[in-house]
């Protein structure tokens, strides 16, 4: 029954822009005499008179607009509710189609349904796999499936998000997600914006940083607001010179706008740890390893995207035997996962961004009693796994929004 409900979803838009491109047949046998009557009448008998087709440039007669029986506003409404794929195909329907679908205005419409849909019908799964061919070569792949395939088997139900300078020899980096975009890092110095759906992509101009010893990058992907922008983060992280153990920074901020890198203020508090910031209301957050008298302190650091300042953010009380902690996202909201030994984790949420007193624990989980099992003791949502929107947003279209 829930199959029937989910395809109803799709295939009733369908059906009504189908009939948008039909003519409605007769219902009986006087309708089809009058109608063969109205085709067997001389031309003189005609309220318009005929019209040659239009031509364009080459001589050729161009190919009319399509005819409409409803209201622009009614078919952008039902094609609003469609998924990707099909819109896609209904661009070649007529020139109005296509203009409307590219529209600006309409792709912030279907990615507002999009994200909005209480079943996630149009949300897929990121994940990195992994393999051996042979005893020497490791297959790996970057790959997509629908959040009903991780509960059967993700591996199998999903496909392969292709992208340039793609090695299936390398471990390539999901930085992120946000409105249907996806962020690549290829090798640390090498970053890719794409749209997995549209099959569309875009090469961010190259630093000229290398990877070396001694020095990592890590990034972050998120959408400015207050500009309808979205922006890439890079934070290259190197020794410091003659202080042991010390890291500077040198912070570089993308924006698809502009398609122009420019450096920003470096980070205030020591550096972040090797991996992606996680976007969440306007800010890129990650976790930093601060230099203290009595060794490191984990913290957490948020970037405003739209200020482009630094703040710490404050940290719920943990209580006694608090030990490892992992930066994450759940539903939206900013996350910690925190071990406490190997006997459990709790699960903290901050349900409104910036407020400590916002933190809730939702839940706590109990490791699993092999504690060798360490593939099955974190929690799914701390996990490489990103989820996104089928969506129209393109990495080559600017003001989109």
């Amino acid at each position: 029954m829930e199959n029937q409900n989910e395809e109803s979803v799709f295939t009733q838009p369908e059906r009504l822009l189908g009939s948008l491109t039909h003519e409605p047949q007769p219902s009986s046998s006087y309708q089809l005499t009058q109608k063969r009557n109205r085709l067997d009448s001389p031309p003189h008998q005609s309220l318009v008179p005929p019209q040659s087709p239009k031509r364009s440039k080459n001589g050729n007669p161009s190919s009319p607009s399509f005819p409409s029986i409803f209201p622009e506003e009614i078919i952008a409404e039902v094609l609003s509710c469609l998924p990707v794929e099909s819109l896609l195909r209904f661009r070649c329907v007529s020139r109005s189609w296509k203009s409307l679908i590219t529209d600006p205005f309409f792709v912030k419409k279907h990615l507002k349904k999009t994200q909005n849909d209480p079943k996630f019908t149009k949300k897929r799964v990121l994940i990195n796999t992994g393999g051996t061919r042979n005893r020497n070569q490791i297959q790996i792949s970057i790959k997509s499936c629908s959040l009903k395939a991780i509960y059967e088997d993700p591996i199998v139900n999903s496909t392969e998000i292709e992208y340039p300078s793609k090695n299936a020899s390398r471990f390539d980096w999901i930085v992120g997600s946000c409105n249907g975009l996806i962020c690549i890092a290829v090798r640390q110095d090498t970053v890719f914006l794409l749209n997995p759906t549209l099959r569309v992509f875009r090469r961010l101009p190259e630093l000229g940083f290398k990877k070396r010893r001694g020095c990592y990058t890590v990034y972050g992907f998120g959408f400015d607001a207050s500009v309808d922008d979205y922006k890439v983060v890079r934070v290259f992280c190197y020794q410091r010179k003659g202080f042991e153990d010390g890291y500077d920074s040198i912070v570089r901020v993308y924006s698809l706008k502009t398609n122009f890198w420019r450096r920003i203020q470096d980070f205030p508090f020591g550096v972040p740890c090797d991996e992606a910031g996680k976007y969440v209301d306007g800010s890129l957050n990650w976790a930093v390893f601060r230099r203290q008298e009595m060794g490191f302190s984990w913290i957490i650091v948020s970037l405003d995207l739209a200020q482009e300042t630094y703040k710490e953010v404050l940290q719920p009380s943990y209580g006694d035997g608090a030990g490892e902690r992992t930066l994450g996202i759940l539903d939206g909201c900013l996350c910690v996962l925190c071990c406490y030994g190997r006997m459990y984790a709790d699960v903290w949420v901050m349900r409104e961004f910036g407020k400590r007193e916002s933190w809730t624990k939702v839940v706590t989980v109990p490791f699993m009693p092999d504690h060798s099992s360490e593939l099955f003791s974190t929690p799914l949502f701390v996990s490489e796994s990103e989820i996104y929107e089928e969506s129209l947003v393109s990495p080559t279209v600017n003001n989109q929004h």
